[in-house]
C-alpha cells in the first residue's frame, strides 16, 4: 500500500513517527515533500498536490508526499484526493496526517492504512492533587498578584534559552489541570465556574500548543478572566 494516513493529537508526534518511518524506507529528505496549510485545504491545493505527484524522484527510487490536513480539509478536497490515493505512481508513498480519524471522510480511510498514535495516559499523583487544590482556588478567588505569580512558576522565568522546554512545561501543566477540573465536575456538575474555567483552560491549551503565542502571556490572560 502506497497510501497512510496517520492520526495524532500532538503534531511534533505525527512528524517524528513519519521520520523514522521516511528513513526505514530509505527515502532521501530531498525526496520529501510536505505539503503544509495554514487554512483548510481546498480543491485547488489539491490540485497542486496532483502536479507534485507526478514528478519522479530527485536521487532515489521513492518520494513520499505528505500532506498535512491539522487546520482541516474541506469535504470537495477529500473527494478530489480520492483519485490520487486510488492510483497513486509506483514510486509514491502519501501520507495524510490530522488530529482526528473523524475529520476524514470514510471514502479516504478506506483507502489509506491508518496508523493511531495515541496520547500518553498522564496520571495525577497525591501531590498533583493537593497543588491543584491550592492553586485552582486561587485562580478562581486569590488577589490578582497570586495569580500572577503562578504564571510565572509554570513558565520558569529563568534565563533559560530554551523555549521548547517551556512550552512542554506550560501544556503538561494544562493538561494536568485539566484533568483536575474534569474531576472537581463530577463531583459538582452544577458548579458554572468550573465549567467555564475548563472551557477557557482548553482554549488557552490549543493557543499554546499549536501557536507560538508566548506561554506566560497566554496564562495570566487565562488566569484574570476569573
Amino acid at each position: 500500500m502506497h497510501s497512510f494516513l496517520i492520526t495524532a493529537r500532538d503534531k511534533n508526534k505525527a512528524s517524528s513517527y513519519i521520520s523514522d518511518f521516511l528513513a526505514e524506507k530509505e527515502i532521501y529528505p530531498i525526496d520529501i515533500d510536505q505539503q503544509i496549510f495554514e487554512k483548510p485545504m481546498g480543491i485547488e491545493d489539491v490540485r497542486n498536490i496532483q502536479k507534485k505527484i507526478l514528478l519522479k524522484p530527485f536521487r532515489g527510487k521513492t518520494k513520499a508526499v505528505i500532506i498535512d490536513a491539522y487546520e482541516n480539509i474541506t469535504p470537495q478536497a477529500q473527494n478530489a484526493l480520492l483519485k490520487i490515493l486510488e492510483e497513486p505512481p509506483a514510486n509514491t508513498i502519501i501520507v495524510i496526517t490530522t488530529a482526528k480519524r473523524e475529520l476524514i471522510l470514510p471514502t479516504i480511510i478506506s483507502r489509506c492504512k491508518v496508523i493511531i498514535l495515541r496520547e500518553k495516559e498522564i496520571k495525577l499523583t497525591e501531590e498533583d492533587l493537593s497543588k491543584f487544590h491550592d492553586t485552582l482556588n486561587i485562580l478562581l478567588n486569590g488577589k490578582i498578584g497570586d495569580k500572577l505569580k503562578i504564571a510565572e512558576v509554570i513558565t520558569r522565568n529563568k534565563s533559560s534559552t530554551d523555549s521548547v522546554r517551556d512550552k512542554e512545561d506550560a501544556v503538561l501543566w494544562l493538561e494536568k489541570m485539566s484533568i483536575f477540573v474534569r474531576n472537581k465536575l463530577t463531583q459538582d456538575s452544577n458548579d458554572l465556574k468550573y465549567l467555564n474555567f475548563l472551557k477557557e483552560l482548553q482554549k488557552t491549551y490549543k493557543a499554546i500548543k499549536s501557536t507560538n503565542v508566548n506561554q506566560r502571556i497566554a496564562l495570566e490572560n487565562l488566569f484574570l478572566l476569573f
